[in-house]
């Protein structure tokens, strides 16, 4: 039985973290999610974002959610999540309960 490992990493400056992210993406053990919680973000801060709606109607926005889909590995095969939006960009994330 294979244990799949998680791994959550935050990295900068932006273009590192994006190779990050490319390097792992390119591994078939491996499923990257880039910025899981930005839709979450941006309905709660009501930030007027490039790309806003698209985004918005693309993902979820409820965190709850996000936090399921991503719980259970993929076909056993370990996630990598890249975030750029830190806890303290949303500071009502401590009042729903997704950071503890």
């Amino acid at each position: 039985m294979t244990t799949a490992k998680r791994i959550a990493m935050w990295s900068g400056p932006r273009n590192i973290s994006t190779a990050l992210m490319r390097s792992f993406g390119s591994r078939t053990d491996s499923l990257v999610v880039d910025e899981p919680l930005y839709a979450f973000y941006l309905r709660e801060t009501g930030m007027d974002h490039p790309g806003r709606e698209e985004i918005l109607a693309s993902q979820s926005d409820d965190w709850r959610r996000v936090a399921r889909e991503l719980t259970p590995s993929t076909a056993g095969r370990p996630s990598s999540t890249r975030s750029t939006c830190p806890t303290t960009c949303c500071p009502r994330w401590s009042a729903h309960g997704c950071v503890r």
